[in-house]
């Protein structure tokens, strides 16, 4: 199913080395090449912060603002303008100083709202970090697979915020506990296995998609097998969810001192890993070759862009970071063919853009900007 969202327009103002740059984005595949230092990722960059505090750099909001901006924190912006359900819709981002941080302010249509972006822009992004991701902690792995769940649920998103709500409302409780507030505790342990439970099932089932992707790929690709190690995961594999819920509850209550002690939640939803393993072999993806992780990875993401083959009214838009520095460009060249039949509008960055020129069916699907222009630097309002 075709995607329904796409950005038209985006301008950046006082946004990271750019004082100013205005692009315009005219087919589903949007190449940004340029010199080292010119400022291609923090193009993608600005677009990813919309869903999400910290983007594709993992970066603080204080250091989007330019350096040498001069002037009131009014002059730094983000502004899109979107295609959404044949609609034009403007959408912009500033930010606001709160004591001695900042805080993401939306606006809509010129004024500042409370609309929920979610609805009707996802953002997913791959980025040269994605190659470690059998190296990195066990966090990054699930991340990896919870950005996935986020660009087609929103409503995991939600549990997502609530969990993390339940958990310091429950450590704040252990810390003044006393008779009195047991029953309110037994309150916010109730809804925090709840959300927990929500969140683990969730993962469950979409990664049951993603293996049933992976199995029906040809032997160009490894096989493939994807799993969750967490305890909950296994108990949900065999146990009704209000079963998996209670025993969730009781991990809670019996681990009240330990939690307080430690001063983090010991039995949770996220104590869990992604383990990918070679069907036939069973070997660990962690104990693999760099080369074949790479292929791995390539994999995975092939199985996210065929689920959402089956989806209706996508509202993703993928940020593909220097993906030619890990990633095959054969494959590139395959996950960009796929995701313009899906309509799926895609940025990503190179320092080339002499590649294209050699594949005439890309040449014909790619737009090719090169911010280096001056041209695209100048004010034209």
């Amino acid at each position: 199913m075709s995607s329904n969202v796409r950005i038209e327009k985006l301008i950046l103002n006082n946004y990271r080395n750019h004082n100013f740059i205005e692009l315009e984005f005219k087919k589903n595949i949007i190449l940004i090449c340029g010199k080292n230092g010119s400022g291609k990722t923090n193009i993608l960059e600005s677009i990813s912060i919309f869903n999400s505090n910290v983007g594709l750099k993992k970066s603080n909001l204080r250091e989007l603002i330019k350096n040498n901006m001069k002037g009131p924190i009014e002059l730094f912006g983000v502004n899109l303008l979107c295609q959404f359900n044949k609609r034009s819709l403007k959408v912009g981002l500033g930010l606001r100083k709160n004591d001695s941080n900042f805080k993401k302010i939306l606006s809509f249509e010129g004024s500042k709202s409370k609309v929920d972006i979610d609805k009707f822009l996802n953002i997913f992004w791959i980025v040269p970090k994605t190659t470690f991701l059998f190296q990195n902690a066990p966090e990054d792995r699930r991340n990896f697979i919870d950005q996935m769940i986020l660009a087609t649920d929103r409503n995991f998103k939600k549990f997502l915020l609530l969990y993390e709500k339940y958990k310091k409302e429950r450590m704040k409780i252990l810390k003044s506990w006393n008779d009195s507030s047991s029953s309110w505790l037994d309150v916010v342990e109730q809804k925090l296995a709840s959300a927990g439970i929500i969140i683990c099932d969730a993962r469950r089932n979409f990664i049951k998609q993603l293996n049933i992707n992976l199995s029906e790929f040809n032997s160009t690709f490894p096989s493939l097998f994807i799993e969750l190690s967490g305890e909950i995961d296994s108990i949900l594999r065999n146990k009704p969810a209000i079963f998996v819920e209670d025993y969730f509850i009781k991990k809670l209550k019996e681990n009240r001192k330990k939690d307080l002690l430690t001063g983090k939640t010991n039995f949770s939803a996220n104590k869990t890993d992604i383990i990918v393993s070679d069907k036939l072999s069973g070997i660990d993806a962690r104990n693999h070759s760099t080369g074949e992780q790479k292929m791995i990875i390539f994999s995975i993401i092939f199985s996210f862009i065929k689920f959402l083959e089956s989806k209706i009214n996508l509202r993703i838009i993928f940020l593909l970071d220097d993906v030619f520095s890990f990633l095959d460009k054969n494959h590139v060249m395959l996950v960009l063919e796929r995701l313009d039949k899906l309509n799926v509008q895609t940025l990503l960055t190179d320092i080339r853009n002499d590649w294209v020129s050699k594949h005439p069916k890309l040449s014909s699907i790619i737009q090719q900007i090169n911010i280096d222009d001056k041209s695209l630097k100048v004010d034209k309002i």
